[in-house]
C-alpha cells in the first residue's frame, strides 16, 4: 500500500503547517464556517464538514490553490462520511470508558478514514479498515502522531478557543502530509495544457 512507510509525526506537523500557512485566511474561514455549522447541525454535519476540510486541504497540496467551497464536497459522500464519524465516536468512547490509553489507540487506529473515503471513494467500512490496517504497521508511530496533534489543538484551545482556528486545519493537513507519504493520492487534478492559442 505504501511507498514510504516511514512514521514521522513531528516533521508532518511541520508541513501541515507550512501548507496552512500558504493561504492562513481561507482555511481560518473554512475553519469557523465549519465549527458554526457543527454547532448548527451537531455530528449530523460534522463527517461532511470534516472531509470537506480534506477536500481542501488535499486541492491545495496538488494544486496550490484553497478552494472554499470545496468544504461542502463532502455531502457528495454523506452517507458514509456521516457513518464514519458516528462509527468512530462510537469507537473512542468505549475507549474512554475502558481508560485513556485505549482511546488514545482507537484514534491512532483511525486517523485516516476520511481520506480514504474521500480519495479511494471506498465505503464508510472498507475507508476504516484500511486505516486501521495503515496505523497497525506502526502503531506506536501513530499513537505518538496523535499525541502531538492532541497537544496541538490543546495549546490552540488555551488561546480562548480561537486557536483552533488554525490548529485544526494544520492537524487535518498533517493527517493529509501522512496519508500521501504513506499511501499516496489516487487522486490527480486535470492536467493544464496551458491557454488556448487562436490562430
Amino acid at each position: 500500500m505504501a511507498a514510504n512507510t516511514s512514521v514521522t509525526p513531528g516533521r508532518w506537523i511541520r508541513m501541515g503547517w507550512s501548507i496552512v500557512r500558504e493561504d492562513i485566511g481561507n482555511f481560518i474561514l473554512i475553519s469557523l464556517v465549519a465549527a458554526a455549522l457543527t454547532a448548527v447541525g451537531s455530528f449530523v454535519v460534522a463527517g461532511p464538514l470534516l472531509a470537506g476540510m480534506f477536500i481542501a486541504v488535499r486541492r491545495r497540496m496538488l494544486e496550490g490553490r484553497t478552494d472554499f467551497m470545496d468544504l461542502f464536497a463532502g455531502f457528495n459522500s454523506f452517507v458514509d462520511s456521516f457513518l464514519t464519524f458516528i462509527l468512530v465516536s462510537v469507537f473512542m468512547l468505549i475507549g474512554l470508558m475502558l481508560c485513556i490509553f485505549p482511546v488514545i489507540i482507537v484514534a491512532a487506529l483511525y486517523l485516516f478514514p476520511f481520506l480514504f473515503l474521500i480519495d479511494r471513494k471506498l465505503s464508510f467500512w472498507d475507508a476504516m479498515e484500511s486505516s486501521r490496517k495503515l496505523a497497525a504497521r506502526d502503531l506506536t508511530g501513530y499513537v505518538v502522531f496523535v499525541l502531538l496533534l492532541l497537544l496541538l489543538n490543546f495549546v490552540g484551545l488555551l488561546l480562548l478557543g480561537l486557536g483552533l482556528l488554525v490548529t485544526v486545519p494544520v492537524s487535518v493537513a498533517a493527517l493529509a502530509v501522512a496519508y500521501k507519504e504513506s499511501v499516496g493520492f489516487l487522486f490527480q487534478p486535470p492536467a493544464s495544457h496551458g491557454p488556448v492559442v487562436i490562430p
